[in-house]
């Protein structure tokens, strides 16, 4: 938090999710992408609704300790992955690294 208030980086909290990380086994995404797809907020626990963002987003992974465990992803829309994942980020497993991994060495073992 204090290194959010010193550097003064906006970040819109009414915006952000908690989401459970899987790896891209169709190998569809390449490196630097991810797909994401969340329930709508408004009456969440009966809402249909979801919403498949496009754009550039911020993750990381909980416990976040280190300002380096903040990566800027790309977010792709992919249709096959749609029907596949609720509620959660797939990450590309294409590249030298794959991103979820420069975050701290995640494996997406049960991440957040």
């Amino acid at each position: 938090k204090n290194f959010l208030i010193r550097n003064k980086i906006p970040l819109p909290v009414n915006e952000a999710r908690c989401l459970f990380g899987i790896a891209d086994e169709t190998g569809t995404l390449k490196p630097g992408e991810c797909f994401i797809q969340y329930r709508s907020l408004e009456n969440s626990s009966t809402s249909e609704k979801y919403i498949v963002p496009t754009g550039t987003v911020l993750v990381t992974k909980n416990p976040c300790l280190h300002p380096g465990d903040i990566r800027k992803i790309k977010v792709v829309y992919v249709p096959k992955l749609q029907s596949c994942i609720r509620d959660g980020i797939v990450f590309s497993t294409n590249g030298h690294r794959p991103s979820f991994n420069e975050m701290a060495g995640a494996d997406l073992d049960g991440d957040q």
